[in-house]
């Protein structure tokens, strides 16, 4: 497949007090520097809300994606990342957890997010028994379906101390992330790739669809057509009246 002179990369995240949002903010301003390509392909990136990947972008994957999400409450989602743990939470249910593929090698094949390589950053607070179950939520339902993490699964916790400081954490999980972004964007996108990305966003659509009916688009073209005709013969009727001498008022 010829190449694109551009591929994006989409950074995504959801947020309850913005320490989340910060570092998603930070990757995407970063990485078209940070990152190269071997034909030179121009790299561009986009921050969004996770659920606003799967509402408004129609959950259109990009060959890399990376995540940074935090737990909320007990273990819940965040602002901007309830709909996508719903979904998480749907795939787990639907195919149950396969720790098998969960190790950064996914090989498994012709799956639902085959194609889809993903970094995740979790922040939480180990204060709290359900720290991380939100980021585990996502890595569990996110590789059991054919996606592949990239990267070391980054884990800052709120309540570190010294070197573990939450934000230290952070930072070093940014300034290391990109050599473990590179191999996989290094190279043009295959069709072979660029098919199972379209498989991808069909089949996430599909099954966002099924649990969030009111997001179906109205076509409003086939409205159009099925209420032409009744204008037409409403036209005719009038146009008819009018001739014949009828007036509207006496």
């Amino acid at each position: 497949m010829a190449s694109s002179s551009a591929e994006e990369v989409l950074v995504l995240y959801g947020s309850q007090t913005g320490n989340s949002e910060a570092a998603a903010e930070q990757l995407s301003s970063l990485l078209p520097s940070k990152l190269s390509t071997s034909d030179n392909r121009t790299l561009t990136s986009r921050c969004m809300h996770l659920d606003d990947f799967l509402e408004l972008e129609q959950a259109k994957w990009t060959r890399l994606v990376i995540i940074v999400c935090s737990s909320y409450g007990v273990g819940q989602a965040p602002i901007g990342a309830r709909k996508f743990r719903e979904v998480c939470d749907t795939i787990l249910e639907r195919f149950g957890y396969d720790d098998t593929t969960n190790d950064g090698k996914n090989n498994n094949g012709d799956k639902m997010l085959t194609g889809v390589n993903y970094a995740l950053l979790g922040l939480g607070d180990s204060h709290y028994t359900t720290f991380f179950r939100n980021p585990t939520t996502f890595e569990n339902a996110l590789s059991t379906v054919g996606a592949t993490r990239v990267g070391e699964l980054g884990k800052a916790d709120a309540s570190g101390t010294g070197n573990m400081e939450q934000s230290k954490v952070i930072e070093r999980w940014i300034d290391s992330i990109w050599k473990d972004l590179q191999p996989v964007i290094d190279k043009p996108m295959t069709e072979e790739e660029g098919l199972k990305l379209k498989k991808a966003h069909e089949q996430t659509w599909k099954l966002c669809l099924e649990l969030y009916k009111e997001w179906k688009q109205t076509n409003y073209f086939a409205l159009i057509g099925l209420f032409l005709p009744l204008g037409g013969v409403i036209v005719g009727i009038l146009v008819h009246l009018y001739l014949h001498g009828y007036t509207w008022g006496n």
